[in-house]
């Protein structure tokens, strides 16, 4: 991993956003339109940060409330492949409880680009691979409800 690149750096910055479960924050990490799929589901295309702020919202609600989820850990961030304006990382990540504990993983593939003079993540595809995940980037939010 090589966290000093700035592509890299993009995605360590959306899960601390993400941690913060606050709109701007999260929102400002991303490029649109953002490309989400998880496992069994569809693609998912937002087309703007309202869009995916709205949907976003169901999945912390439920995280929170099943999942007793408190934050998010990125474990794990290895290049695939890195160009000038585009970066792809294979990526493992933690929900983590109040004590810390991991208590389900996810792995896949995070690409950032840069657009606008700034690096950002734009897609990610994901599929848990152990323990309890009620719901990733991608997932139907309108029957998780």
């Amino acid at each position: 991993m090589n966290k000093k690149h700035p592509g890299v750096k993009a995605l360590y910055d959306f899960i601390n956003a993400f941690n913060t479960v606050q709109k701007t924050n999260i929102i400002s990490k991303l490029h649109f339109p953002h490309y989400v799929h998880s496992d069994g589901n569809e693609p998912v295309v937002y087309e703007d940060g309202e869009i995916f702020w709205k949907t976003i919202q169901v999945q912390f609600k439920k995280m929170i409330n099943e999942e007793n989820w408190h934050f998010s850990t990125l474990d794990k961030c290895d290049i695939i492949t890195v160009t000038e304006k585009s970066l792809q990382c294979f990526v493992e990540f933690n929900r983590r409880d109040k004590n810390k504990k991991s208590y389900g993983t996810a792995k896949g593939i995070w690409i950032a680009t840069f657009k606008n003079n700034s690096w950002g993540l734009q897609i990610r595809s994901m599929i848990p691979v152990s323990g309890t995940i009620s719901s990733l980037a991608g997932t139907k939010m309108n029957e998780l409800k």
